[in-house]
């Protein structure tokens, strides 16, 4: 119960810092719909955003009654663009705060399945240097080079790693008249905790985005991962995704709206995802750290 509390509060003050970081007026205000909801989907955009994700996760698995197993979490990842330069470059920080609320954990002395305490989990991160080249109005590519982490936050052992773990991270893409399409790939490997056993894992989003005019999108941005460590049979996690969007304003706010769902193709045959269903909303603000660089 104090974990929950405790998450409670946490999440009532990130609710809280969003709302205090849209009364700012944003560098989206004079943009159209179909502008800003285009800019949301370029990683190496200039919009800062909050995320908040709302996500289902039916599994499957060889397990006794991995079937029967089902997951809820809030995900809240806010995006800091920094600019530097005039060349359309600019240094991009996205923290991932996760909070699990019925994660299944599976107690394999009892040969069955526990949920872990609804808590906070590890938070991951990403720090690029991106940029965005136009090659005419319509027509260009997008790119970034950095690093991805994962600091050990989890409150409970059974929400994360108990390791610091760092690694490179690139992705890349084409901008065109209709939309964008695009890859992030990265790899961690353990930099210490108390977790001493050795951690290497990739993981690959692709993402796109189909214009469909006055705001609307037909998007997605499904995440492979392969555990180097994982025996074969249960080191690849592989979903195909489809999903609409919709960005409007609010007031002088620009609101993206997202709704996603995917199908995993292949999982870990012991236990992995099925079906993920996600929800996404995400006002656009202005970045309120800025100034201090």
């Amino acid at each position: 119960m104090k974990g929950l509390r405790l998450t409670t509060l946490f999440v009532a003050g990130l609710f809280m810092v969003g709302i205090t970081l849209l009364t700012n007026t944003t560098l989206a205000e004079e943009k159209s719909a179909d502008e800003v909801a285009k800019e949301l989907s370029n990683p190496a955009g200039s919009l800062s955003s909050l995320n908040f994700n709302l996500q289902y996760t039916d599994y499957t698995g060889d397990f006794p009654d991995s079937h029967d197993e089902e997951s809820t979490a809030v995900i809240f990842q806010p995006v800091f663009p920094f600019p530097v330069g005039d060349q359309g470059r600019r240094v991009i920080f996205r923290p991932a705060i996760t909070v699990p609320f019925d994660q299944p954990v599976i107690d394999a002395a009892k040969n069955d399945f526990d949920d872990a305490d609804v808590g906070l989990a590890d938070i991951t991160f990403d720090l690029v240097y991106a940029g965005t080249e136009m090659t005419s109005k319509q027509d260009g590519y997008l790119w970034g080079l950095g690093m991805a982490g994962t600091f050990p936050t989890a409150t409970d052992d059974d929400l994360g790693g108990d390791q610091w773990r760092l690694g490179p991270e690139l992705f890349g893409g084409i901008i065109r008249e209709w939309g964008l399409v695009g890859a992030l790939v990265s790899n961690q490997w353990d930099m210490g905790g108390s977790n001493d056993t050795y951690y290497s894992a990739m993981t690959a989003q692709y993402f796109y985005a189909y214009g469909l005019g006055n705001g609307w999108q037909i998007a997605s941005s499904p995440i492979i991962t392969y555990d180097w460590e994982a025996d074969s049979d249960d080191a690849l996690t592989l979903p195909l995704g489809f999903g609409v969007a919709k960005t409007t304003k609010i007031g002088n706010t620009p609101w993206k709206f997202a709704f996603q769902i995917q199908k995993y193709v292949v999982q870990p045959d012991t236990f992995g995802p099925d079906w993920l269903v996600k929800l996404t909303i995400t006002p656009v603000i202005k970045n309120p750290f800025t100034s201090l660089f």
